[in-house]
């Protein structure tokens, strides 16, 4: 029998792939996604995104039928790294990637945003993050220089008063509302992006810088209650300006200071791989929040009452 280390050097040298010409397409099959496995160089390309697993199993027997003794040394490689695994991507938390999808995580509310007029003039961005890496971060202040990926620019990341964050009240809650606009490449696999951190925290002044532990008083965390994600879709809205999710966080938290910093990373999970990702607040008319089910039904209730009162010429 070879030695796990001989098998470890034909792994490393290539070997058993050269000789079999086993394509990168064919030793690694996507697990738990959408797309079917790809099968051409451009398919393979937009599933680039995607998790991938060795077809363990499926190899073993393609070499058994070869070589028994390559076969026990594949086997040996494969023991000693554990399967050989590529990892997975976890489920999210919230899965925003249809329309009108939304749903809570602990306290707070997430929808994904219809398609209207959420552009220049009636939104106003308070932090844009404008990279290229695939994994991005950054927070809202007037302070320079910034500290991560966020834009220069005062008007697209400056210090955000309290009292200009929109009051939405609904279900009994009175809510905080924050609009998010992201951007991908739109392709099969690359129009996903992952919200993996929002943290809020409360100050009394708005040029502060040094995150985490300089910006006021942490009053909100997405991952309050465990590692939580959201998973967004780029390609469900027109483009830069449509906005893409809204965030509903309790009024009852924002108790400490008169200036919001809103921090957020993207990308640990589906990369950031296009255009900018943009935190604003709506002027005018607030997009409605989407009514939880016992609220319509109590609200038919009412009207039926209502309805059946007036008949009776009660009212």
């Amino acid at each position: 029998m070879m030695k796990a280390k001989e098998g470890m050097k034909i792994l490393s040298n290539f070997t058993l792939l050269k000789k079999y010409w086993v394509s990168p397409v064919r030793l690694y099959g996507p697990v738990d996604f959408e797309d079917t496995s790809p099968k051409t160089s451009e398919a393979l390309g937009q599933a680039e995104n995607n998790p991938f697993v060795l077809p363990v199993f499926k190899m073993f027997s393609f070499v058994l039928k070869r070589s028994t003794k390559m076969a026990i040394c594949l086997a040996a490689v494969i023991l000693l790294f554990g399967g050989f695994c590529v990892p997975t991507i976890a489920a999210p938390t919230l899965d925003l990637t249809t329309a009108g999808s939304s749903g809570n995580i602990g306290v707070a509310y997430f929808e994904q945003v219809d398609p209207q007029s959420t552009g220049t003039g009636v939104i106003e961005p308070f932090v844009r993050l404008s990279t290229n890496q695939e994994v991005e971060q950054g927070y809202n202040t007037d302070a320079r220089p910034l500290e991560f990926h966020e834009n220069n620019s005062n008007q697209f990341t400056r210090a955000l008063r309290l009292d200009e964050v929109p009051n939405i009240y609904n279900c009994g809650t009175w809510y905080r509302e924050f609009l998010l606009d992201i951007n991908q490449n739109g392709t099969a696999s690359g129009r996903f992006l992952s919200l993996d951190t929002i943290e809020i925290y409360l100050a009394n002044e708005g040029n502060l810088t040094g995150y985490p532990t300089n910006l006021g008083i942490k009053i909100y965390d997405l991952d309050a209650t465990g590692d939580n994600w959201i998973k967004l879709n780029s390609r469900l809205n027109h483009g830069s300006g449509s906005g893409d999710m809204l965030a509903y966080i309790p009024d009852s938290l924002f108790v400490g200071g008169d200036y919001v910093y809103l921090y957020s990373r993207f990308g640990e999970n589906y990369p950031n791989n296009d255009g900018f990702e943009e935190w604003a607040i709506r002027r005018g008319e607030p997009l409605p929040v989407i009514p939880a089910p016992g609220a319509v039904v109590l609200g038919s209730i009412g009207i039926g009452i209502v309805g059946w009162l007036r008949r009776c010429k009660t009212l």
